[in-house]
């Protein structure tokens, strides 16, 4: 009898393990898809503030440059004239912005 308890005690420490360990597992799963996602979001807000700083510069430039002005930095081109502010990234565009 004292045997049969200790081997049920024994199964029962071996499941609170498992349980133990999915827990830990998932949690660690749930922190790294976090911090995944936090840095995707950082990137972005990278790229945005990159962007948003060049076109303040292409507007400035285009105040002492009559026409258009094109800068390029870092693969940020930016394109501005008197209507609109336009940043691009490999084609793409990033910001635009437009004067009503």
């Amino acid at each position: 009898m004292y045997m049969q308890r200790k081997k049920r005690h024994r199964a029962v420490m071996l499941g609170e393990s498992v349980t133990a360990l999915a827990i830990a597992a998932l949690s660690i799963v749930c922190l790294m898809t976090g911090l995944n996602e936090l840095n995707h979001q950082r990137k972005l807000a990278d790229e945005q503030l990159a962007a948003s700083r060049l076109a303040k510069e292409a507007s400035d430039a285009l105040k002492s440059h009559q026409g258009r002005v094109r800068i390029i930095r870092a693969q940020l081109v930016a394109t501005a004239d008197h209507s609109r502010v336009v940043v691009e990234r490999s084609g793409k565009c990033i910001l635009k912005l437009e004067r009503r």
